[in-house]
């Protein structure tokens, strides 16, 4: 006798995430909401233009002229010539990923940015909207992207190989997209149910520092996009993508945790939790590289001084970012570099900094060769306790004198209850554009996206800035 088939009492999570993305209006964002959506979408405009010629983003943009890809209407900002929709997400997403320069939200583990916001600008352009419509979509799929991301526990999908930012994006980008295109709730849900066919990514990148790390979240954003519009034309999708037997949570994660992804939705806006990067590498680095420097003003001394480094962190960050170590003590590209905290603590050891321009001439450096060396990763327990809430690290330095020196960083800079000043996102967002843009277009594209919250034209972002290869 067959045994009758076990009901599972999961919230109904793909619909409520449905309508609360489709029906979201300006008038019911918070203004704090507002305005840290707009610091957001400055900082990754910054990354999105100076990523622009870069090696990866050359060779990306041939293989999209290749696909026809640059026969289109849609600008991505930095880049001359138009692309398509789906072209225009897919290359702004894998370069507002490119630097690992984009924003983090700690407790779901990912960069809900580059995937929402690229696929909004092309859906914005698309729907000839409003900035303020713009901005809407943009909290919408901050919203549903990092509550799946926390539906599924993301450390746990994280741990079956995941890269979260890509896997989870292109639910974040189709409600982006959903909401500036005009879905209703039902054609939501089956944007969801597309989008799931194409959740992808995983760390196999972090072998030989691939550019399949970047390509992922432009696959997202892209993804999110092309779902939206099918569901937009009438075309169906799976029901419960999220909490279905096969749907994203069961399939994706070994312990998912459904009731998170919906619990004070509307309530609680998870946007004002992702932080801003002052460094360009993986999140994971951060601490130790603010423990560093706090240390360094602290004391006088230098990187002749040192005789060894000890970096404690999380269990899952010394996976991402300092094992195997032999293995992060010898990057070979920049995307290694971007991983390994032997290297940008190395860099910071040396220079007092750690900048994007400091990765290739550190590749050619062997005094850092030699300094990652005496630079040992190490779980400690006091880091794992705080993780996921706070990436800790712990930096201990033996001088030659014989002197030890210790730090311990809770969190690290950026994260919200230590946001960068205004004048510090400016400045960062100058310092990525300026170079690409030059000072005046720059400082106009700035003025701009400080004014998204009012009714202006989506096209008016992207007049004058679309300058380069």
């Amino acid at each position: 006798m067959n045994k009758p088939e076990t009901v599972l009492n999961l919230p109904a999570v793909t619909d409520t995430l449905a309508a609360f993305a489709a029906n979201l209006r300006f008038q019911d964002l918070p203004s704090e909401v507002v305005e840290r959506t707009k610091v957001l979408v400055l900082d990754l405009s910054g990354i999105i233009i100076r990523s622009q010629d870069f090696d990866s983003t050359l060779c990306m943009k041939k293989a999209l002229h290749c696909l026809e890809g640059d026969r289109g209407s849609i600008h991505v900002m930095g880049s001359k010539g138009q692309w398509s929709p789906q072209a225009a997400a897919h290359l702004a997403g894998a370069t507002a990923h490119s630097m690992d320069f984009d924003d983090t939200h700690a407790r779901a583990q990912l960069h809900p940015g580059a995937p929402v916001i690229a696929a909004a600008f092309a859906a914005a352009q698309m729907a000839g909207c409003s900035t303020q419509k713009l901005l809407t979509g943009i909290v919408a799929g901050y919203e549903v992207m990092i509550r799946v991301a926390l539906g599924a526990v993301s450390q746990a999908h994280a741990e079956r190989g995941f890269h979260p930012s890509a896997t989870v994006g292109v639910f974040g980008a189709a409600a982006a997209c959903g909401n500036i295109l005009g879905l209703d709730a039902s054609q939501m849900a089956h944007a969801f149910g597309t989008a799931l066919s194409q959740s992808a990514g995983t760390g196999q990148f972090a072998v030989n520092g691939a550019w399949t790390k970047r390509f992922h979240v432009g696959y997202a954003a892209a993804g999110g996009l092309t779902s939206a519009v099918f569901a937009s034309q009438g075309y169906t999708g799976a029901t419960q993508a999220f909490e279905g037997r096969e749907g994203f949570f069961n399939v994706y994660s070994p312990r998912p945790e459904p009731a998170l992804a919906v619990q004070d939705l509307g309530q609680k806006w998870e946007i004002m939790a992702s932080g801003i990067k002052p460094y360009p590498c993986c999140r994971g680095i951060h601490a130790p590289l603010d423990a560093l420097a706090a240390l360094q003003q602290q004391h006088a001394f230098t990187a002749a001084d040192v005789a060894s480094v000890r970096v404690g962190m999380a269990r899952r960050s010394v996976f991402v970012v300092g094992e195997p170590q032999e293995r992060r003590r010898k990057p070979r590209n920049v995307v290694d570099c971007q991983f390994s905290t032997h290297l940008c603590m190395a860099i910071a050891l040396k220079h007092r900094r750690m900048g994007w321009d400091d990765y290739e001439p550190a590749l050619a450096d062997p005094e850092i060769f030699k300094l990652m060396e005496r630079i040992e990763v190490f779980e400690d327990a006091e880091c794992e306790a705080n993780f996921p809430t706070a990436f800790s690290a712990v930096v201990e330095i033996k001088l030659n004198s014989g002197e030890t020196l210790r730090y311990f960083q809770y969190a690290p800079r950026g994260e919200p209850d230590d946001m960068p000043t205004q004048e510090a996102v400016q400045q960062k967002f100058m310092s990525l554009a300026d170079p690409i843009l030059g000072t005046p277009t720059t400082q106009a594209l700035y003025q701009k996206l400080m004014l998204l919250d009012t009714n202006q034209p989506v096209s008016k972002l992207f007049e004058h800035c679309t300058h380069i290869a």
